[in-house]
C-alpha cells in the first residue's frame, strides 16, 4: 500500500494545505489518490449539517463526502481527546484502521492527515497521533514553519518519532518570504544536519490560499 502520514510540529502549521497539495500532484499523475482525516475536531456548520472544515479542502480536488473522508467529526475546537469527551464520542482506533482499510481497497495512494501534532492525544495519553501512525505503517512527512522556533519544533517532532519507531520520508516547512531571508535558509540547513532527515519541500508565505495556490509547483520541492 502505498501513502504517507502527514503530521504536524504544531497546529495550523499547513498540514491540510501541503495533504491537498499532494493530492492535487497526484490526481494530475492519473493516480488514484484520496486523502483522509481520521478526527477532525473544530467541525464548522455549513448548509444545515456539521462538516469536517479539511475534507472540505480536499474537496477542491476530487469528490468525498465527510463520511469517506473523516472517520470522528467533532465539533470542538481542540485536542481530539477532550473534544471527542465534550462532545459525547467515544474515539475507537479499530474503527480508523477499518476506515483505512477500505479506502485501501478502494484507491492505489492514501494520504493520511493527522491533528496538530504527533503527540497529541487522540483517547487520552496511551493513544497518541504517534501511535495512530504505528497502526497505519506509513512513513510521515512532517509539515513545519519556515520561521524562528521551528529547529526547535522540528527537532523534537523528529526524535519523538524516532522514538516510536516511525519512518520519516521528508519535511516540508511552510511559511518563507520571497526570498528566503538569511534566518529561513539557516533553519533549513540547521533542520537538516541536526536530524539527517532532508527537507523536501519549501513553501512560500501566502496571505490566503485558493483554488489556484493547490499546485505541486515545481519550485516548492527539492
Amino acid at each position: 500500500m502505498r501513502g504517507f502520514f502527514i503530521t504536524g510540529t504544531d497546529t495550523d502549521v499547513g498540514k491540510t494545505f501541503v495533504t491537498t497539495c499532494m493530492l492535487r500532484a497526484l490526481i494530475d499523475k492519473r493516480i488514484r489518490a484520496t486523502a483522509y482525516k481520521p478526527v477532525q475536531s473544530g467541525a464548522q456548520w455549513k448548509e444545515g449539517k456539521w462538516i469536517a472544515p479539511d475534507v472540505d479542502m480536499y474537496r477542491k480536488i476530487i469528490d468525498v463526502t465527510d463520511e469517506e473522508g473523516c472517520t470522528y467529526v467533532l465539533k470542538t475546537p481542540c485536542s481530539p481527546h477532550l473534544a471527542a469527551k465534550i462532545d459525547g464520542v467515544t474515539i475507537e482506533p479499530e474503527r480508523i484502521v477499518a476506515h483505512m482499510q477500505k479506502l485501501q481497497q478502494t484507491y492505489d495512494f492514501v494520504l493520511v492527515e493527522g491533528a496538530g501534532g504527533i503527540a497529541v492525544p487522540i483517547v487520552d495519553e496511551s493513544f497518541l497521533v504517534a501511535h495512530l501512525a504505528q497502526l497505519l505503517s506509513l512513513p510521515l512527512i512532517i509539515v513545519a514553519r519556515a520561521s524562528v522556533g521551528t529547529i526547535n519544533h522540528t527537532v523534537l517532532t523528529v526524535e519523538y518519532a524516532k522514538a516510536f519507531g516511525l519512518q520519516i520520508a521528508g519535511i516540508v516547512m511552510n511559511g518563507f518570504s520571497t526570498p528566503k531571508n538569511e534566518i529561513e535558509q539557516d533553519n533549513i540547513r540547521m533542520i537538516e544536519t541536526m536530524t539527517g532527515v532532508p527537507v523536501i519541500g519549501e513553501i512560500p508565505h501566502m496571505p490566503s490560499v485558493s483554488d489556484s495556490d493547490i499546485v505541486w509547483r515545481k519550485e516548492w520541492w527539492q
